[in-house]
């Protein structure tokens, strides 16, 4: 086992990283004491009446530092959403907030379609190596799921404390 060069990949300018949304680029602090609140009922709810929680205070100052002077036509998301409504909210947060153009921005409804649409961003950068697309989710079973059925990279949230 080696030392890890996850850091190098992504300070890297000419990787492309692929960022989820909940406890990634938006911090879940959705209950007073808690993460979370709703149950995801009232959470699909919430959104199916057109409302967001995807607001300024849910946004990391450090992620925020991190993607400073990247090339941001270089920053995707991938994010799971159990509705359309959450979806383009989710879509409007990493824009606003993060500069990730719309076009960059994917939701699924499943963590498992999470592979397919990075194998679809890879198609449009033939040359890079596979290595240099970067997955940063914070859900192992996500990131399990794309170092065992691809040669992508992957990153969990927790890499950024020390970076």
């Amino acid at each position: 086992m080696g030392v890890s060069k996850i850091k190098d990949v992504l300070k890297a300018k000419d990787s492309v990283l692929v960022f989820d949304i909940d406890g990634v680029l938006a911090v879940c602090e959705f209950g007073e004491y808690t993460h979370f609140v709703l149950t995801d009922e009232e959470w699909d709810a919430l959104y199916n009446s057109g409302k967001s929680l995807y607001s300024k205070d849910k946004v990391s100052p450090k992620m925020q530092e991190f993607l400073k002077g990247r090339d941001m036509s270089r920053m995707y998301v991938i994010t799971s959403s159990g509705s359309k409504g959450e979806g383009e909210a989710k879509k409007d947060f990493a824009n606003k907030y993060y500069n990730i153009p719309a076009e960059n921005v994917y939701y699924v409804d499943r963590n498992r379609n999470k592979l397919d649409i990075l194998k679809s961003i890879k198609a449009k950068y033939p040359e890079l190596e596979d290595y240099k697309l970067v997955m940063i989710d914070d859900t192992c079973s996500v990131l399990n799921e794309i170092m065992y059925n691809s040669k992508f990279s992957t990153a969990h949230i927790s890499t950024f404390l020390d970076i």
